[in-house]
């Protein structure tokens, strides 16, 4: 299936997600979930397709949300909000672990989120895996953008390309005429908001595929966060995909036999894993 279905499919469904939501005022802070940073005013939504070229070129297909603040701007799952909605629109919901569990296989969550401040120049990423959770704060990337003449409609509007080589990377991106200095993941720097980006392997390609105007608190999930660096937390990514046998075998965690134990240490299963920065 190519780029092209993929959307037309993942633009009906979300548009019919988005129609059921009401723009509201939700409130986390009696469940403790969040350590709320800032109030939502506006929102995109993305589709984020990823490749991982180690995997047979498997394909993933994740739906993410650009929010939009009144101090910052925070870049997570758009499932992560859906699943959160409803707790914020029910604070006294309280549900068994069959309940529980049952509701969140209902979503595809991601774990990685990040807040930028403009204010003092930093972005700060949350991520975490096998029950450990990571944050790291670095500088606001700065893109060597360069600008061209093409133009491309994106969610009917009419964009401007850029181009530009970023950590190991040729990106390609389509901004509009909204005046926002922001798109999807990590990437900023231009004139206005990025609408689409895709890198010159076609590993990772992103499209807003819908607007919001919802009004909730935003901010990070309450974890014990260790402190990390952006390049260590990558290494660490990177071999938990490839050795997650292993790493679970030797977690302790598990009650097997140490034949078992030795079966799982030796496989040769890999979890997907396509890294965004290649340096």
């Amino acid at each position: 299936m190519n780029y092209r279905s993929i959307l037309l499919f993942l633009i009906f469904t979300i548009s019919v997600g988005m129609s059921c939501v009401k723009a509201e005022v939700l409130d986390l802070r009696d469940n403790g979930i969040l350590n709320i940073q800032d109030t939502a005013r506006s929102e995109i939504v993305y589709v984020h397709i990823a490749i991982d070229p180690k995997k047979n070129n498997e394909r993933e297909v994740k739906y993410e949300m650009l929010t939009f603040g009144n101090r910052l701007s925070h870049y997570g799952g758009y499932e992560n909000y859906q699943l959160d909605s409803i707790y914020m629109a029910d604070p006294t919901l309280h549900l068994d672990h069959p309940e529980s569990y049952n509701l969140y296989k209902q979503y595809d969550t991601i774990r990685d989120s990040m807040t930028m401040d403009r204010s003092n120049g930093t972005l700060t990423y949350y991520s975490g895996f096998f029950f450990n959770y990571y944050r790291y704060t670095e500088p606001i990337p700065e893109i060597e953008w360069e600008l061209h003449n093409e133009t491309q409609e994106v969610l009917g509007y009419q964009c401007h390309k850029a181009t530009a080589n970023w950590r190991g990377r040729d990106w390609t991106a389509w901004y509009s005429d909204i005046p926002e200095d922001a798109g999807p993941w990590k990437f900023q720097g231009l004139p206005g908001l990025i609408l689409k980006i895709e890198d010159s392997s076609g590993q990772h390609y992103f499209e807003a595929i819908g607007v919001k105007n919802d009004v909730f608190p935003f901010g990070y999930k309450e974890h014990l966060y260790s402190r990390i660096t952006r390049e260590k937390l990558a290494k660490s990514m990177e071999d938990y995909a490839a050795n997650i046998g292993r790493i679970v075998a030797d977690s302790g965690m598990i009650l097997e036999s140490e034949e078992h134990l030795e079966k799982l240490r030796n496989s040769k299963r890999r979890l997907f894993y396509a890294p965004i920065e290649l340096e």
